[in-house]
């Protein structure tokens, strides 16, 4: 069999086990829930129809002051496991995913996703606020990057089984097979980018996971909403650009408040292991004010979808959601982020076109079609992945009416938040995400086998000392190699420290028509080199330059020579 006919049939597997998973996980979290914030707390938050859900919210005879003892037990609990079994699955899982597919290869341990499932289902089970992407992501990833351990697949093929996985798991998760897909490709970097090459096998991986989740549950949209929800007008238009700002900037302040507090954490005294202790009663006591933000919070999203929670508390929850978001996963809790970031995007496109009514009777814009189309927004920001969220926010709702307004929407908070964070140490709520193919480091070889094929295509000429195998070692060890018919040689040099053109973009100053840039070597990853793109201290830069242009380029520079 063909390596795509053989990744085609490992594809098909590995969705009926992200449906599968996905049910599996979704039992194991009604159990933890039943058990941790009912039995406990003796507090239910809303559900959703769509899964059988009680649409409304049920409080004990104690009322909300037990839901501290119930997020922080969960706390204790998952903390306990992870760190006692796999510490690599504490936070959310889909970067854990991103991570594994740059960094190793695709592989994640065999206990990693059962790990993740089970604490997940404690964090989320108990109240802690995270959503459940994240282990329906690992459980089928980490299946196929275990499959294609035993099957002897290679590290390329491992890592498309991986991604598989991860789209298999969100598919049957959201019911959002081409949304998944998508998502499976596009998380992987911070620029539109996507790895093209696995998305056929991620397709059909999600297909599969779709279809099997849905003869458990049905194949109707997560979300509640009338099929018939449209825009009116080029005139609303306006308003969703107007949204879309609003969510980007909100888009660029979720990831600094998440990996913030992340580190606020780390630097706490004491084990790692109960600082998810901490961060469940705190989430606790914040639940007890705000319990709308307990757990995933879908059924809070379906009241703000139907315009059923005021202005005030629509301008409140975005906040509280994403500080008991990260109370909870970055304390090291398990769970997703996607959802609550879902949640975020719900409330805020709820609130614009509540308070545009309010300001303006005769607007009528629909809090419905708001809140689906910021839910996109914001989570297209804060992720960098303007058309996976997009597809799949519209198969999470069935707002395929709302897809033009979506576009703007995405689009502008996506801008929006790139041009925000472009100097933040976080600019995405992936950490694991790289900015391009070129920054990843599953693709630093390729651009210098770039220059080892215009040696073997003849275009180049060896040094008489070379041989095939030498060719890279050569430039690494300072050898130039010239470029028949050109006057150029390619060579491997260094930036000085304190060069003048340092921290400047290539854009603002060019460094003259007879040098080509070809990479740049910094520290331990490669930069594709682009008029954005800025030279700094003590990189290494393959260019194809005369020795005039290198006198040139040295003025400005300060190149080492050589190296």
């Amino acid at each position: 069999m063909s390596t795509t006919g053989r990744l085609l049939v490992f594809s098909v597997l590995i969705g009926v086990v992200g449906g599968l998973g996905a049910q599996a996980f979704i039992w194991l979290l009604e159990k933890a829930h039943d058990l941790l914030l009912v039995g406990l707390a003796h507090y239910s938050p809303p559900g959703i129809p769509s899964e059988g859900g009680n649409p409304n919210e049920v409080v004990g005879r104690f009322g909300l002051w037990l839901i501290p003892l119930a997020t922080t037990l969960g706390g204790f609990l998952s903390g306990w496991i992870v760190f006692r079994f796999a510490p690599e699955a504490e936070g959310h899982g889909t970067d854990g995913a991103v991570k594994a597919y740059h960094h190793h290869h695709g592989e994640i341990r065999a206990r990693v996703p059962l790990i993740k499932a089970l604490t997940s289902a404690i964090t989320i089970g108990s109240g802690g606020s995270a959503g459940r992407e994240g282990p329906g992501a690992q459980i089928s990833a980490g299946f196929g990057s275990v499959l294609a351990k035993l099957v002897g697949c290679s590290n390329d093929e491992r890592r498309i089984l991986m991604l598989a996985g991860v789209a298999a798991g969100l598919s049957a998760m959201f019911r959002s097979p081409l949304g998944a897909a998508v998502l499976a490709v596009e998380v992987l970097y911070g620029s539109m980018q996507f790895e093209a090459g696995a998305l056929i096998y991620t397709m059909i991986a999600a297909v599969v996971g779709y279809a099997v989740n849905g003869a458990f549950v049905g194949y109707e949209p997560i979300f509640d909403v009338d099929p018939g929800l449209r825009f009116h007008g080029g005139q609303e238009l306006a308003w969703y650009a107007l949204l879309g700002v609003v969510t980007g900037a909100a888009a660029s302040v979720l990831p600094y408040v998440f990996y913030r507090s992340r580190e606020l954490f780390h630097k706490l005294p004491g084990p790692r292991a109960l600082q998810p202790t901490l961060g469940g009663l705190l989430v606790g006591l914040l639940g007890v004010a705000f319990p709308q933000v307990l757990a995933g919070g879908y059924g809070w999203m379906q009241r703000a979808i139907d315009g059923s929670l005021p202005l005030w508390l629509l301008l409140v929850l975005p906040i509280a959601k994403t500080i008991a978001m990260s109370f909870t996963v970055s304390s090291g809790g398990s769970g997703g982020v996607f959802a609550p970031s879902l949640y975020v995007g719900t409330c805020l496109g709820a609130a614009l076109a509540t308070a545009v009514n309010l300001i303006s009777p005769d607007t009528s814009l629909s809090v419905a079609a708001f809140a689906v189309v910021g839910m996109a927004a914001l989570f297209s920001g804060a992720a960098r992945t303007p058309m996976a969220t997009m597809f799949m926010v519209v198969e999470m709702t069935g707002g395929y009416g709302l897809m033009v307004p979506a576009m703007l929407a995405v689009t502008v908070s996506y801008l929006v938040q790139v041009r925000l964070t472009r100097h933040a140490r976080f600019p995405s709520l992936y950490e694991a995400q790289v900015p391009s193919l070129g920054d990843s480091p599953v693709h630093h070889d390729e651009y210098v086998h770039k220059v080892v094929e215009l040696i073997h295509a003849g275009r180049a000429r060896m040094p008489r000392e070379a041989t095939p195998v030498r060719l890279e070692e050569l430039l690494r060890m300072g050898t130039s190699i010239p470029v028949e018919g050109t006057g150029r040689s390619i060579v491997l040099t260094e930036v000085r420290e304190g060069a003048p053109a340092a921290g400047i973009p290539l854009k603002e100053r060019p460094l003259g028509g007879d040098i080509s840039i070809l990479s740049i070597l910094r520290r331990d990853r490669v930069v594709i080199p682009g008029p954005d793109v800025a030279i700094e201290e003590g990189d290494r830069i393959i260019a194809l330059l005369t020795a005039d242009a290198y006198d040139e380029a040295s003025d400005s520079l300060e190149l080492l020579g050589p190296v």
